[in-house]
C-alpha cells in the first residue's frame, strides 16, 4: 500500500493492539474477518526443537499487532475481540502509530517477514564458536558469505590459520 493511500479515509489510523499470549495470528485473522486492515510482521528465528535447531517464524513484536481503524466506529469491536488484551496506551490515552512507521516496517518486511542482517561483524573481529565440533574455540571473522547466512572465520589449527565456513548464528563476538 502506498503512503498516499493510507491517508485517504479521515478518522482511520494505525494502532498497536496488545494480544493475549501467543494469540497474535488468531487476533489478526479475527480483525481481518471484521474487515479491518491488520499488519503482523514476522521474524525468522532459530529454535531448538528436540535435539535439532530449526527455523521458525515468530512475531517481530511478540504480543502485539497493528490494526488500521477508526477508533470511534470500530474501536469497541477490535478491543473486545477474542484474544485482545487492549490497545497500546500511554497512561489512559490510546496512542496511534504514525503511517510512516507502518510504511517503513512494511518496506523492511517483504512478504511480512522482517529482513534483518544477522552478521554484524567486521573483518578481524575476534569471535567465539558456540556450536558444533569447534564449540568453545576462538576464531577471527574473515567475511560474510555472499547470498547466505554463513560466515567465513579463521581458526588457528596446528600453528596455521584455517578457514572454516559456519552458520552466522553459531558465532558470537568476544
Amino acid at each position: 500500500m502506498k503512503p498516499e493511500e493510507l491517508l485517504i479515509q479521515p478518522g482511520m489510523r494505525w494502532y498497536a493492539i496488545q494480544t493475549k499470549g501467543n494469540k497474535e495470528k488468531e487476533v489478526a485473522k479475527r480483525l481481518s474477518d471484521l474487515r479491518l486492515e491488520t499488519f503482523l510482521p514476522w521474524l525468522r528465528n532459530r529454535r531448538r526443537i528436540g535435539n535439532r535447531f530449526q527455523w521458525v517464524l515468530v512475531p517481530l513484536f511478540p504480543g502485539y499487532l497493528f490494526c488500521r481503524l477508526d477508533l470511534i466506529v470500530s474501536g469497541k469491536v477490535a478491543r473486545y475481540s477474542p484474544g485482545v488484551k487492549d490497545f497500546l496506551k500511554f497512561g489512559n490515552e490510546i496512542m496511534g502509530v504514525h503511517d510512516e512507521i507502518i510504511v517503513a516496517l512494511r518496506e523492511r518486511c517483504p512478504q511480512g517477514i522482517a529482513e534483518i542482517d544477522p552478521v554484524l561483524f567486521n573483518p578481524g573481529d575476534p569471535l567465539k564458536i558456540n556450536e558444533g565440533p569447534f564449540a568453545g574455540l576462538e576464531a577471527i571473522f574473515e567475511k560474510k558469505m555472499k547470498g547466505s547466512e554463513r560466515v567465513a572465520v579463521l581458526l588457528e589449527i596446528l600453528g596455521r590459520q584455517t578457514r572454516l565456513v559456519l552458520r552466522s548464528e553459531t558465532v558470537a563476538k568476544i
